[in-house]
């Protein structure tokens, strides 16, 4: 039985899309099978090219079943949020709310990691084509391609502002989600040295306005732990502040 911490760590700009400092705004959502955890957000503030530490943390949490999916999502804003005609916070639950439906086909499937991750988009405004019926296929992996935009973030993004357009230098520097079954985390967690898997995402942008700065170039670093719990399951939820549910107060783990 493991204890799960999915934790957004840092974010790298190499180039602001404004033409001096980007003014940054970054949330982070959660959902652990039917659990929905309530969405983070840390204002950074104006900040020119250099490494942020974000450090927005969800869990431990416990995660018992193979089949049981646990998806994340995260986005950085560049500009005043409060000028969007939705929040940063309601587009990341959309945001998740997707990727947990396409996880939710795919998770129970021993077909490897599915694949959230098109290629470099290159774009901070987003196209209009649907990719949630893009065909996915078994041999794709979500980690191979650290250099490009999710379609799903981008599509999310469309279908909750439609033509909205950016005021400014505004618009997204960094968007993304991640979701795999329990298995497929324990695997992809093993295959990187057994206890914490680490990545980093690259996310090009294109020109901002005339006026602005050049292309946008950010990368993201999210990690997830895994902690297997050995002994008393209630002495190791008790230590994390966690509680059991019915009909676990005897479980133990050997």
């Amino acid at each position: 039985m493991n204890l799960y911490t999915f934790k957004l760590e840092s974010f790298h700009i190499s180039n602001t899309r404004s033409r001096h400092d980007d003014t940054d705004t970054v949330t982070f959502g959660l959902q652990v099978a039917g659990q929905q955890f309530p969405i983070q957000s840390f204002f950074a503030g104006n900040l020119n090219n250099g490494d942020y530490p974000v450090n927005l943390v969800f869990g431990p949490v416990l995660i018992t079943q193979d089949t049981t999916p646990a998806v994340f999502t995260y986005s950085i804003y560049n500009g005043n949020a409060g000028e969007l005609p939705t929040s940063l916070v309601a587009l990341n639950q959309t945001f998740l709310s997707k990727v947990v439906s396409l996880t939710l086909k795919l998770s129970g499937a021993d077909t490897g990691f599915p694949n959230f991750s098109s290629g470099e988009a290159g774009a901070d405004v987003p196209s209009s084509d649907d990719p949630f019926e893009r065909p996915l296929t078994p041999q794709d992996n979500p980690f191979d391609n650290t250099s490009g935009w999710s379609d799903l973030f981008l599509g999310a993004i469309v279908g909750a502002i439609g033509g909205f357009l950016f005021p400014d230098c505004d618009g997204f520097v960094a968007g993304d989600g991640v979701g795999l079954s329990k298995k497929q985390w324990d695997e992809a967690i093993s295959s990187a040295g057994g206890t914490t898997l680490r990545i980093t995402m690259h996310y090009p942008g294109s020109n901002s306005p005339a006026g602005c700065g050049s292309n946008s170039d950010y990368t993201v670093t999210w990690s997830v732990t895994r902690e297997t719990i050995k002994g008393s399951v209630r002495q190791a939820l008790n230590t994390h502040g966690l509680h059991l549910h019915p009909g676990l107060r005897s479980l133990t783990q050997p």
